[in-house]
C-alpha cells in the first residue's frame, strides 16, 4: 500500500509539471510561440506541405492531425519573424474539427481556447494521463523545424 501511494504522488507531480511553457495567453488567446536557433533562412519551410503561406512570413497550417490518433484535425494560423541567426514562430488561431457537446448543442469545430482555457486566464493542466498541449507542442517543433537537405548523387 505504501508503495502504491508513493507511486500515486510521484505520478501527480509529474503531470502537474508537463505542461508546456510555450503555449502562452494574449488578449484571451492561446499562442503557441518558441524561438529557433537556425542559420537558415525560414524561408525553407515553403517545401512544407502542410504549411500555406499567404505572405512570405505568414500563413496557414492545413487541415491535420500529425497522424496522431490523440489529437483531432485542426487548422491554424501562423506567424514568423526572424533575426540574425533565429526565427521565432507564432501559431494562434488553433481551430479543433471534432465534436464536442457544449450546453447540450453538438459543435463540429471549436477553439483551443473554449477547450483548455480557464475563466481566471490559465491554461487548464491535465489530469488522466495524457497531456494534449504536449503532444501540440511536439507537432509544432516539428512542422516549424528547417529540415536539412540531403544532397543524393544519383
Amino acid at each position: 500500500m505504501r508503495r502504491i501511494v508513493i507511486g500515486m504522488v510521484l505520478l501527480v507531480n509529474a503531470i502537474g509539471f508537463s505542461q508546456d511553457n510555450n503555449f502562452v495567453i494574449e488578449d484571451d488567446l492561446i499562442v503557441w510561440r518558441k524561438v529557433y536557433e537556425d542559420t537558415h533562412h525560414f524561408s525553407a519551410l515553403k517545401n512544407n506541405l502542410r504549411l500555406h503561406f499567404v505572405t512570405d512570413s505568414t500563413g496557414t497550417i492545413s487541415k491535420t492531425n500529425f497522424a496522431e490518433r490523440k489529437l483531432e484535425e485542426l487548422t491554424a494560423d501562423f506567424r514568423i519573424e526572424s533575426k540574425k541567426g533565429k526565427y521565432r514562430v507564432s501559431v494562434f488561431n488553433i481551430r479543433f474539427f471534432g465534436q464536442i457537446i457544449h450546453r447540450e448543442d453538438l459543435i463540429q469545430d471549436y477553439s483551443i481556447e473554449s477547450r483548455f482555457l480557464k475563466k481566471n486566464e490559465e491554461i487548464k493542466k491535465s489530469i488522466w494521463g495524457y497531456n494534449e498541449t504536449a503532444l501540440l507542442n511536439h507537432h509544432f517543433e516539428k512542422l516549424f523545424t528547417i529540415k536539412k537537405e540531403v544532397h543524393e548523387d544519383w
